[in-house]
């Protein structure tokens, strides 16, 4: 017996081995992270703010270590690209309480979230559960199936997530006093100029 799937996979996770520099984060964040639109209940964020992070001196092993699983992402969604070009990059804290409101990143080729530091009990991200509706004749089991209206995605710091810009996404409210620190990049697949 095998497995045939018939739909690309979506939603990649890996772990950054030799993790970030928090203390660097943290000195940005103290300066830039301000109350944002997708963040709630006392979010911050540094989006749209100059000195993106996947351009800082610290960041470029993380760099080249992320680029070929862009290209396993491109790759599995037929993507046809002759560069990958990071369009911005930029950081959310999140304290007790605070998370983020559903939303998706438009065109973005592919969104990476990598988590710099996430204390115990401070939340993990959910995705869309696409096709919900196409399982509702069946019966259902209780809790976390595909009937959910969210898929949880359990992590941890220094994990790595990847996934299409469409795909709408949110995080859970932290329930701790430590600050969740997310990394977040909007990375394109551009073919001779065209995005």
């Amino acid at each position: 017996m095998s497995e045939v799937q018939i739909t690309p996979n979506l939603v990649w996770k890996y772990n950054y081995a030799p993790g970030f520099n928090v203390a660097e984060f943290l000195d940005y964040q103290s300066k830039e992270a301000q109350l944002h639109q997708t963040e709630a209940d006392g979010g911050k964020s540094t989006a749209g703010h100059p000195n993106p992070p996947h351009e800082w001196d610290c960041n470029k092993d993380f760099m080249t270590w992320l680029r070929p699983k862009i290209e396993i992402a491109l790759h599995e969604w037929d993507c046809q690209y002759s560069d990958i070009v990071c369009t911005g990059s930029w950081t959310n804290l999140h304290n007790k309480n605070a998370h983020t409101l559903p939303h998706e990143h438009g065109s973005t080729s592919v969104v990476v979230s990598a988590y710099v530091q996430v204390p115990p009990g401070s939340g993990n991200i959910e995705f869309d559960q696409l096709l919900r509706e196409r399982w509702v004749a069946l019966s259902r089991k209780p809790t976390n199936t595909i009937h959910d209206y969210w898929r949880e995605v359990s992590i941890q710091t220094n994990d790595v997530l990847l996934f299409p810009g469409w795909l709408t996404h949110r995080t859970q409210a932290s329930q701790v006093d430590g600050d969740r620190i997310t990394f977040t990049l909007n990375c394109d697949g551009r073919d001779g100029g065209r995005t």
